[in-house]
Formats: structure tokens, sequence, C-alpha cells
């Protein structure tokens, strides 16, 4: 069984954008990969987060994004995520994540490098590779 997800107390585009750069400064702290953080929220909960692991993993593709899409599709069953949008730190995701996110269905992408400073970064589009 998957732990917890720790929702915010109040659910807001700038609550979940600050879970993600949370994720990114923890694991850049930690060494596990490079400073960045991404949570899948759907019907405004947080349903599955993951940050860049690319060192503890010894995976180039193991993205921030790319993490949060494997852990939200583990919690609920099933690699559609429709309904669901993506809040990540940094600037406009890779290519390889914005792919990602198209496969897994997701309706949008936000991302950030301050929680009051969001960016609509649209529908994710396949072709970006």
């Amino acid at each position: 069984m998957a732990d917890l997800i720790k929702q915010p107390a109040v659910s807001s585009p700038a609550a979940f954008m600050q879970r993600a750069l949370d994720l990114a400064a923890a694991t850049q702290k930690s060494g596990r990969g490079n400073a960045y953080g991404a949570v899948i929220v759907r019907s405004d909960r947080i349903i599955g987060e993951g940050a860049n692991a690319i060192y503890a993993h010894h995976d180039p593709t193991a993205h921030g994004e790319v993490e949060a899409i494997k852990d939200a599709c583990r919690r609920i069953g099933d690699n559609d995520l429709s309904g669901a949008v993506i809040y990540t730190s940094g600037g406009a995701p890779c290519p390889m994540c914005a792919t990602a996110c198209y496969w897994a269905n997701l309706d949008r992408i936000y991302y950030a490098h301050r929680a009051d400073d969001i960016t609509d970064g649209g529908v994710p589009e396949y072709g970006k590779c």
C-alpha cells in the first residue's frame, strides 16, 4: 500500500505549486537529483508526487514529472490520468516530460519558479520530441 499523500491545508494552485517547489528543494538538498519536483492533482487533491531522482536511481529519465506520473498511476491503479493536471517546478517541461504528460492524458501543465507566478503551459501535446 502506498503512503498517504499529505494534502495542503487549502487546495489552491499556489499550494499545489508550493508542494512541487518543496519536493524540488528536498531532492536537491538530499543529492538524489536536480531541483525539480511535480505533483499530479485531480479534484483538488494531490494523487501523485515526484522529484528528480536521476542520481539516486541511476536513471536519466527519472525527472520529477515522470516520477509524479508513475506515482499517480500506481496509486490510482490506472495509466489514464484524464481529469488531472500537473504542477511542476522550474520552466516548461522538457520534451520527454511534456510527451509523458500527453501519454498520461493529463489535462494541463502548470509550471513556475515561484508559487505566486504560475504559468499555464496548456494542454500537453505530442510531437515536442
